[in-house]
């Protein structure tokens, strides 16, 4: 079952229009939030709404008002608030198409999920979610929400389309303040191949799995330690040491990666160690003799020092002349040999 949609109204480009449903595309249901206690009861502490001369007012008895000036206000009434009908209430009209890669992420700021209103919408709003992706565009809009009227972009996502919120031009800061002290010049060519081959060792898919709030982890598990009467559990990191030189920094890093990978080198090797030992475990159990493997002697690394030998080929070997076999010392040699050491 869908969740219910934050807002329901059509989406029109030129004179083309259906019925969409917005849902928000994200959620805080899984945050925390601390109240606010009495320090000697723990009673929530409540927030009335009073008036500095009159103290406590009802809800009924309060109005909006703008302040022109220091403590002056021009109030605004509801029914003149509701006398102002904005088309882009009830409607999406996308009125300009811009390329994707041209929108800047400084103006993006709230996701929506859009979907068809219906069976009857779902034919014109796949066409024109296919022809956007065909032609890599977004649609540019406006939209009322929380009654304010918000510029929007609406592009493909999914089998549906994504709806973000955009920030208007003069909410946005302009960024070259923040930059006009960063000089311009050569980058160290060492520096710099020692930074990219980092990245690169680290280079991988998005995963926004990977993604979690630490502190609301943290936060959880303290609450649970204390609902369950247990000491606190606080999850504390170690801070950071500060690095002064550069290079030798990244010569760190580039070094702990190695380190890191060699030691996944030796992990799958240490299983493939263990799996052998279960396979003969297992001939064994079943009667049979485990096959050990030939040349293990052969397996270990050899010295770094020891100059391996070569054989000559066997046309070049030098050959070795056959050696003469001398006849045996008759019995009369035997007997002079014996008289001569008596003597």
């Amino acid at each position: 079952m869908a969740p219910r949609a934050y807002w329901t109204g059509n989406l029109k480009i030129s004179l083309v229009t259906f019925g969409v449903r917005l849902y928000s595309a994200t959620t805080e249901s899984e945050k925390i939030r601390l109240n606010q206690l009495h320090k000697d009861c723990n009673s929530r502490i409540r927030m009335p709404t009073t008036c500095p001369i009159h103290g406590q007012v009802d809800r009924s008895e309060i109005v909006k008002g703008y302040e022109f000036e220091k403590d002056k206000y021009v109030v605004v009434e509801q029914d003149e608030l509701d006398k102002i009908k904005l088309r882009s209430e009830k409607t999406i009209e996308l009125t300009k198409f811009v390329p994707v890669e041209s929108i800047q992420d400084v103006y993006l700021d709230s996701t929506y999920y859009v979907a068809p209103d219906g069976p009857v919408s779902e034919e014109p709003f796949r066409v024109v979610r296919e022809a956007l992706d065909e032609a890599g565009a977004a649609g540019i809009g406006k939209l009322t929400l929380a009654g304010r009227e918000r510029p929007v972009l609406v592009r493909p996502g999914g089998r549906g389309f994504a709806l973000v919120t955009l920030h208007a031009a003069n909410e946005v800061r302009d960024a070259s303040p923040y930059f006009d002290e960063i000089k311009e010049g050569p980058i160290n060519r060492e520096y710099m191949d020692l930074a990219t081959t980092l990245i690169r060792g680290k280079m991988g898919r998005f995963d926004p799995s990977e993604f979690r709030d630490r502190y609301q982890d943290a936060l959880v598990e303290l609450v649970k330690s204390k609902v369950a009467g247990q000491a606190p559990v606080i999850v504390q990191e170690e801070d950071l040491p500060a690095t002064f030189n550069f290079a030798e920094a990244l010569r760190q890093s580039l070094a702990h990666s190695d380190g890191v990978a060699s030691e996944d080198g030796d992990a799958s090797r240490g299983n493939g160690r263990r799996r052998q030992r279960g396979d003969e475990e297992g001939d064994r159990r079943s009667g049979r003799e485990p096959e050990r493997e030939q040349g293990r002697e052969n397996e270990r690394e050899p010295d770094r020092d020891a100059r391996p030998t070569r054989r000559a080929p066997a046309a070049t070997r030098a050959k070795k002349p056959p050696v003469k076999s001398q006849p045996a010392a008759s019995s009369a040699d035997t007997s002079k040999r014996t008289r001569r050491k008596q003597a």
